[in-house]
């Protein structure tokens, strides 16, 4: 993620007729994880709140796209996830168990892999986000809309927008 740093953040869109594009969500998460608190937040809402971060990414995501989703739209990229969490969860609790027994290199070796199974979700998501009808909406909230379903403090939600609180 060194090169994240170097990435900007897209533009917002508010263009009706323009969905977001696909090829801009990977760029956009290596940016926006590298900014100050956005690793960290990652974390939490994963470990202590059972969140999906590549989930919570797009949905942040479609906010600065100004893109909302439809009413079930969030159910429908929550059953995308079923498949890649069943791989996602089970490698990452083995490769944390690993890790004592691990040189440098090796860790960085499942590392690598688990960035593998990270991308193949967010295409699951992609692809289920190409199916469903997104809303321009200049203030779209779905990564709120995500935060009230978990009950996450709103100092997290904010550190996963971003906005440096913690």
């Amino acid at each position: 993620m060194a090169d994240a740093k170097s990435q900007t953040q897209p533009r917002t869109q508010h263009h009706s007729q323009t969905r977001p594009d696909p090829a801009g969500f990977w760029p956009f998460c290596l940016a926006h994880y590298a900014r100050p608190g956005v690793e960290a937040a990652c974390l939490a809402l994963q470990d202590r709140h059972h969140g999906n971060v590549n989930l919570a990414l797009l949905l942040h995501w479609l906010d600065t796209q100004a893109q909302a989703l439809p009413e079930h739209g969030l159910a429908q990229l929550g059953e995308a996830l079923s498949d890649t969490d069943a791989l996602l969860t089970p490698y990452r609790v083995m490769r944390r168990a690993l890790k004592p027994q691990l040189d440098p290199a090796g860790y960085q070796q499942l590392l690598n892999f688990e960035l593998t199974l990270e991308q193949r979700q967010q295409q699951a998501l992609l692809s289920r986000l190409a199916q469903l009808s997104l809303c321009p909406k200049i203030s779209a909230s779905n990564l709120q809309q995500y935060g009230r379903t978990l009950a996450l403090p709103l100092p997290l939600l904010r550190q996963l927008q971003g906005c440096d609180a913690v």
